[in-house]
């Protein structure tokens, strides 16, 4: 007898993807099921991968432990796996896309699996970047990953498939409003032009009196709505050279010695290399980081750079809002 064609079909192997969220805390909480296990009550997965972030807070390492062994008691799925990705900024979008995407790169990828994310769990950030990796074929060209969202949870939700025209600007704009209150949090940089001093809240930064003008300049540019400064070629431009050496002549007046190269310069229309220009840069940059202890933090008062070398463009990330200058 001739069997029929649909036995020899392998099986398609159906895969949930997710990042582990707060709201998945379920009962560890006092709650009910968050996302993820009110998902697998409404839909069938082979298996489920979840992904967490160690956290001095939260202990999701420890809610992904309490979800595995939920859903083999409750025999939602017949396999779960739990995997760390390390994610330093949780709303970092660029550090979590990079991340997801090579540990994506790791999935078995064929015609007989079937992967599904939500997006429902983690940051707006990581949710973002699903919808990223999926829209741009990053995940797989041959088989595109399907995106899947679920609204309120705790009263039994409602599953929806992501629309990704519609649900990327919301989620966006989630993020960017995430941002901003990260933003607001950051202390506030204050300029001291007589005294020559920079204090970032209320520690000060132990610059010299150069790096100060350095640093001064930089800042009175973000001030007047330029954001980035130019640096091409091997050389600094002289009205460069000339802002500094007027911010250095008003906060430190009794130092006339330590002007002396500036002042040569400029009467003689002698170039100073940008090696020099990058190297006190660097200086007072590694002053903030030391002061600071955080990379996420100093890099909003350091004097950051992009570019190539021979197109360098340097400016301050800080806000407006968040600077101070008095005399």
């Amino acid at each position: 007898m001739i069997k029929n064609s649909n036995e020899f079909m392998k099986k398609i192997k159906k895969i949930l993807l997710s990042f582990i969220g707060t709201n998945d805390a379920g009962k560890l909480m006092g709650q009910e099921d968050g996302a993820i296990l009110t998902i697998l009550k409404q839909m069938k997965y082979d298996e489920i991968i979840l992904l967490y972030n160690s956290s001095s807070e939260i202990d999701f390492k420890g809610i992904g432990l309490y979800l595995i062994k939920e859903i083999k008691k409750r025999k939602l799925s017949n396999k779960v796996l739990l995997f760390e990705l390390n994610i330093n900024d949780v709303v970092d979008h660029n550090e979590i896309y990079e991340k997801l995407k090579t540990f994506c790169d790791t999935l078995p990828k064929n015609e007989f699996i079937e992967y599904t994310a939500s997006i429902s769990s983690g940051t707006p950030a990581m949710q973002v970047c699903w919808i990223l990796l999926s829209e741009s074929g990053d995940f797989s060209k041959e088989f595109p990953l399907k995106l899947i969202y679920i609204r309120n949870p705790k009263y039994g939700g409602d599953i929806k498939e992501v629309k990704l025209n519609t649900t990327l600007p919301k989620i966006i704009r989630l993020e960017n409003e995430l941002n901003n209150i990260k933003k607001s949090l950051l202390p506030e940089l204050i300029l001291q032009i007589k005294k020559g001093r920079v204090y970032i809240g209320q520690y000060e930064v132990p610059f010299s009196p150069i790096e100060f003008s350095y640093y001064r300049f930089f800042v009175e540019k973000k001030l007047q709505g330029i954001s980035e400064v130019k640096m091409s070629g091997l050389f600094v431009p002289l009205e460069i050279i000339n802002e500094i050496y007027i911010y250095h002549e008003e906060s430190f007046p009794d130092l006339e010695l330590h002007r002396l190269v500036l002042k040569k310069i400029i009467y003689n229309k002698q170039p100073l290399s940008t090696t020099t220009f990058r190297a006190n840069i660097s200086r007072l940059n590694k002053k903030i980081k030391i002061l600071l202890n955080d990379d996420k933090i100093s890099r909003y008062y350091q004097i950051v750079s992009h570019g190539k070398k021979g197109a360098m463009f340097y400016g301050i990330l800080l806000d407006l809002e968040k600077i101070k200058i008095e005399n």
